[in-house]
This record gives structure tokens, C-alpha cells and sequence, in this order.
């Protein structure tokens, strides 16, 4: 079968090798076309000639093009991907920056704190104006996205669906594994994908588990094995663990993605739920772990990800990717554990699959706002329908913490649809990351923000 898929953001040199691998490895699909959708020509450009490499390698017909209209590119497509950023590494440098002037300091930046609602306000507009061309040039097709912030972002496209399918993938999910196989000895066997692992071999060892929660802070809720509860089982070893793994004495982590669970570990030895993100996410939810006490997380071994260290990261993989594509370096074909060519496959051989996904809530999580978008364990069903499994109640304090981030993304996303200051302001006033700064400058610190990245804040400024 021949399919065709749009790419916006497809110069992505960080997404796109791993992402594009995976489609042409899908055995359903034998080639179509590819048409990338980015504003970095040199990336773009890139991407592209890996692309006819891997063309090349597998024998798979696809028709690659880069084009610069958007609603061209979506024309007519069976599947759209979205890995984009507005302004790229100079805003991010903004949202990042700015901040630490007024004492916040987060770590990541893509999720939330007053750096992931600078990011959310950029990104939103484009999300929403993408599914308004999908319902008019493609409608039926489905939106595979991996764009962060992703509750917002998936909040923004699912406000225009109709006839489209939105999935809002994340992987950190993979993380369970460490804790399934340290805790209770249920190893991956080798060559076995991730995905595979998760969502059906647990299970058939007689490991069955809730996750539940938002995107970046998923909670372990109900956990299973061999029909006894295990959650206590697994505060107990939070109460005895410091970290997953036992580190030298005087220890110093000294790269910014190394996580030894230290976090998750503290937030499930006081609520008595375990939360499955990388802790460099999970501390930014919280001005408890990230502040200026405990060395804005460095205490729970989260270091800081900064621009510079992100824009050294895109020089190698666009030099990995240029190697690619002229032959310097040979391509390797193996898949990636990523979810996205999976739901591609089922959708193209109408199979039923689980997966994790970020969606509007239906009553899934049944102690969340309805429309809220939650993550947490979906069936894709044959026919395309997507069933969330149903999750329950949150427990009280996860509730009461994922209640108070469903409300400031409510808030966040229309004030960037509508170019909202005051409700913006709102926004950043109760989120907890300005909990390490003067109430009182909040607004400053706002307009500082707009100001900066006003070039990619046109519906702020019009």
C-alpha cells in the first residue's frame, strides 16, 4: 500500500532519523510520498537527502518533497506528523533565560512552569491553525504529534477536530521498565521492543497496571502482580531507595539527561504513588523541587539542559544525519521505541493496538475536568476508534496536583489563541512555578517574555 504523509517540522534533526526509520521498516507500506514542511532550509534539506538514502537502502518507493506552503503539503494525507517550534532554539533561549532574572529556574522548559507557557503561547496558534487546514485539505486523516508542550499543544488541535485523529505521543512511559525490572525482577527479553514489553508482555508475566495522569506527570495508580496490589510493595522500596540505583559516595551527576529517580522516589515515599516521568520533567510541576534550597533540583540530580548544550546536540545530529545521507556512515536499520509507526501500521492494516496517548477526557480519568487532555492507556479498535482505557479516580493528592495544571493549561491556551495578556498574566500568577519569585513582578516578567519572542506572538501584538 502507498500512503501519504506530511512532516511539519521536517527539518527536526533530533526527531526525524529515529521517526523515519521507523515508517520505512512499517511492512504495511511499501512507499507514497513524503513531504517535509519546514522553515530551516538547511535542516530541511538534510532530512530530505537522508531520506532518498533510506529510499535507496530499503527499496521503498517514496516520492520525498520539501514544500513550503503548509496547506499543500497536508493536501490529501493519510497521516500527519508534527515535531515543530516556533523560533527554535533563539525563543527557547527566551523562555529558558528571562525567567532566572526573577528567580525561576526550571530545567527543561516544555511542559510547564512559566518557561513551558512561554513555549505553549508560540506553538498553540500554529497547533490550532494546522488541524483547521487537516479538517479542510485532508479530513479523516490522523495527527501523530510529538510537539511539546504536549497537553497544550493537544489541547490546541483537538478544538478544531471534527473528522481528524489526534494523538499526543510520549514516550516516558518507558521508563516503568526500570522500575518492573528492578522492583520485581521482569526483565525485557533481548530483542524485544519496548512497546511489546509494555503492553502485552507485562501482562502475560502477570503485571497489570493503571497509569494515569498528564503529560510529563503520569502516575503509577493501580499496580498488579499476580492479582496481589503491589503499590504498597512499591513505597516500600521508595521508603528504603534513595535513588533506583546505588551511587558512589559524593556522586554528581554531570549530564543533564542522567535520572536516577531521586524525585520520583521522594514524591512517592509522601503520596504512595509512583510517578513514571524522568525527574528533569517532574520537578518542574512542583516550586517544592526546584528552587533555590535545594539547588533548582540539583539536590534530586537534575541538572539544568541549557541552549547552548541543545544547540551542540543539533550540530551532531545534522552532522549525523548529513553522514547519512552522502554514505560516510552506513544506515542502520532497526526500529526506534517509539509508538508512532505502530499506530501508523494498525491504522493501515486495521489491527487493534495499545498504546499511551494524550487525549481529551471522557470520563477516563473520572476525577478530571471532561476535555481536559489527560494521558494515560488507549485501544486503538479496528475501525480507527480510539477507546481510553478507563483509569478511575486519581488519588486524592495526585488529583488535587494534575487538577490545578488541567486548569492553567485551560487558561494558558486560550489566552494564546486569543492574544489574552491579562488572562496570561492570570495563568503564570497561579502556576507554581512563580512560587520563587515576587508576585508582584509577574506581569513584568510577562511582558518581558512577549516582548522578546514578540516575532512569533503576532495574534499578542496585532
Amino acid at each position: 500500500m502507498k500512503i501519504k504523509i506530511a512532516v511539519i517540522g521536517g527539518g527536526s534533526v533530533n526527531w526525524m532519523r529515529g521517526l523515519m526509520r521507523d515508517i520505512y521498516l512499517m511492512d504495511a507500506a511499501e512507499g507514497g510520498e513524503i513531504r517535509l514542511v519546514d522553515p530551516n532550509v538547511e535542516h530541511v534539506t538534510s532530512v530530505r537527502n537522508m531520506l532518498l538514502k533510506f529510499n535507496e537502502k530499503t527499496g521503498k518507493d517514496y516520492r520525498i518533497s520539501i514544500v513550503e506552503d503548509r496547506k499543500d503539503a497536508l493536501r490529501g494525507c493519510d497521516f500527519v506528523l508534527t515535531t515543530f517550534s516556533p523560533g527554535a532554539m533563539d525563543a527557547f533561549f527566551n523562555d529558558l533565560e528571562i525567567p532566572v532574572k526573577y528567580g525561576v529556574r526550571l530545567p527543561v522548559s516544555m511542559t510547564c512552569g512559566i518557561s513551558g507557557i512561554s513555549a505553549a503561547i508560540r506553538t498553540v496558534p500554529v497547533a490550532y491553525e494546522i488541524a483547521q487546514d487537516m479538517e479542510q485539505v485532508c479530513p479523516g486523516a490522523v495527527l501523530l504529534n510529538v510537539t511539546n508542550p504536549m497537553t497544550a499543544v493537544t489541547k490546541a488541535f483537538n478544538i478544531p477536530a471534527r473528522t481528524i485523529t489526534v494523538y499526543g505521543i510520549c514516550h516516558e512511559i518507558f521508563s516503568l521498565r526500570r522500575f518492573t525490572e528492578k522492583i520485581f525482577g521482569i526483565t525485557m527479553p533481548q530483542g524485544m521492543r519496548i512497546g511489546t514489553y509494555l503492553y502485552s508482555y507485562l501482562h502475560e508475566q502477570g503485571f497489570d497496571y493503571t497509569i494515569a495522569g498528564l503529560n510529563h506527570y503520569i502516575w503509577l495508580t493501580k499496580a498488579a502482580y499476580h492479582g496481589e496490589d503491589v503499590i504498597g510493595k512499591i513505597r516500600q522500596f521508595a521508603m528504603e531507595h534513595d535513588g533506583l540505583e546505588d551511587l558512589p559516595e559524593n556522586y554528581q551527576a554531570t549530564n543533564s539527561y542522567s535520572n536516577n529517580c531521586q524525585a520520583k522516589l521522594a514524591l512517592c515515599r509522601q503520596f504512595g504513588y509512583l510517578p513514571i516521568p524522568g525527574d528533569r520533567h517532574l520537578i518542574e510541576f512542583m516550586s517544592s523541587l526546584c528552587n533555590n534550597q535545594n539547588g533548582f533540583g540539583m539536590e534530586y540530580g537534575v541538572l539544568k539542559t541549557t541552549v547552548d548544550s541543545r544547540r551542540l546536540d543539533k550540530v551532531m545530529q545534522k552532522k549525523d544525519i548529513d553522514d547519512i545521507a552522502s554514505g560516510a556512515k552506513e544506515v542502520s536499520l532497526y526500529r526506534s521505541g517509539e509508538d508512532i509507526a505502530d499506530i501508523m501500521q494498525s491504522y493501515i492494516e486495521k489491527t487493534e493496538l495499545i498504546t499511551v496517548c494524550n487525549r481529551p477526557n471522557i470520563g477516563q480519568i473520572t476525577n478530571l475536568p471532561e476535555g481536559a487532555i489527560v494521558e494515560t492507556l488507549v485501544k486503538k479498535e479496528k475501525d480507527g476508534t480510539i477507546t481510553p482505557l478507563p483509569a478511575g479516580d486519581l488519588p486524592r493528592p495526585i488529583h488535587h496536583l494534575c487538577y490545578l495544571h488541567t486548569g492553567i493549561i485551560e487558561m494558558v491556551v486560550e489566552a494564546a489563541l486569543k492574544g489574552d495578556r491579562e488572562l496570561l498574566i492570570e495563568a503564570m500568577s497561579i502556576d507554581p512555578s512563580t512560587g520563587t519569585m515576587d508576585f508582584s513582578k509577574i506581569p513584568q516578567l510577562c511582558d518581558d517574555l512577549l516582548m522578546a519572542n514578540r516575532k512569533w506572538l503576532p495574534r499578542f501584538f496585532d
